[in-house]
């Protein structure tokens, strides 16, 4: 276990851990760890993949087959590198300013990170009560917040997202494309875990629905992909071949609707499968744009 997944596991927040909180992919969900049992062994009703095509990670509740492994994880000091240029990067120059709303969707505010690269070292809580999102230098120590993430990065607004319209989180990651391998969220009012399923980029039989967490790859050549990303589906368009996205930190624009998506996406269903490929609907190629690795959601949704 790493010293990040060590921190993610305590059910308080501690802010000196957080301080190796990685860039774009910023993850950690301090606060109540989800219990790793062997329950998902016996809830497994994953469909095999055919036989000839059997390569990838393999993990329950899966449509589809050729999840790559995830990369090894940063080294200490690599991890405390990383957070001193993320530091400086928030120095500027902005694309816009640090915590601009940029977006709404679903009553989820979309805030502007400043650049991609910036790391600011605030946390988002989440009041179970009134439902309103507070940031702090520290822990408030209020047992009604719950810790939503990093701001104003993609996974802090992925949980924020499923927090406020589905009442459900997930657990503790080091980087955004490590979302898709999870196998467990939680439920913010019975504090109970429930299992999560996923969705293989191009090989899917599920196409990807409202609510589904789209995860992208990570590439650790490029310091805007390092640690992959994360947007949530807000809308789905099959006929059209369209998917609408809300998310934070992609490229801290304002959003192409600022009442309902940030940006759209195109759909491919070939051969009864489906593929999301980066690029808008109105052009044929993203030369900023990332690799789709799949979309993750709720057990119950599959």
């Amino acid at each position: 276990m790493t010293w990040l997944s060590r921190i993610g596991a305590e059910r308080r927040f501690h802010p000196t851990g957080v301080a190796l909180v990685l860039s774009l992919g910023l993850a950690l969900s301090i606060g109540s760890a989800l219990a790793r049992t062997g329950a998902d062994t016996a809830l497994d009703i994953a469909t095999a993949p055919e036989p000839s095509t059997a390569v990838g990670v393999d993990l329950p509740h899966t449509d589809g087959f050729g999840l790559l492994p995830k990369p090894p994880a940063f080294t200490k000091v690599d991890s405390a590198r990383l957070f001193a240029e993320g530091k400086l990067a928030c120095a500027g120059p902005c694309v816009t300013p640090f915590g601009t709303v940029l977006g709404v969707a679903d009553g989820a505010e979309g805030r502007s990170n400043c650049v991609s690269t910036c790391i600011r070292p605030e946390y988002s809580f989440l009041d179970r009560t009134s439902g309103v999102v507070s940031v702090h230098a520290d822990d408030p120590k209020q047992d009604q917040l719950q810790y939503i993430g990093v701001t104003y990065q993609c996974v802090e607004y992925a949980r924020k997202w499923w927090m406020k319209n589905l009442g459900i989180t997930f657990g503790s990651i080091d980087s955004a494309h490590e979302i898709l391998y999870l196998t467990e969220g939680q439920n913010l009012q019975t504090q109970q875990p429930f299992p999560l399923a996923r969705s293989i980029n191009g090989t899917a039989r599920r196409p990807p629905r409202r609510g589904d967490l789209v995860v992208y790859y990570p590439d650790r050549a490029d310091p805007e992909w390092r640690h992959g990303h994360v947007a949530v589906v807000v809308a789905v368009d099959r006929e059209q071949g369209i998917v609408s996205l809300a998310e934070e930190n992609y490229d801290n624009q304002p959003w192409q609707d600022p009442h309902a998506f940030a940006r759209q996406i195109r759909l491919f269903e070939v051969g009864g499968r489906y593929t999301l490929l980066d690029v808008s609907p109105t052009v044929h190629r993203n030369a900023e744009g990332g690799r789709i690795a799949g979309w993750l959601y709720p057990l119950a949704d599959r």
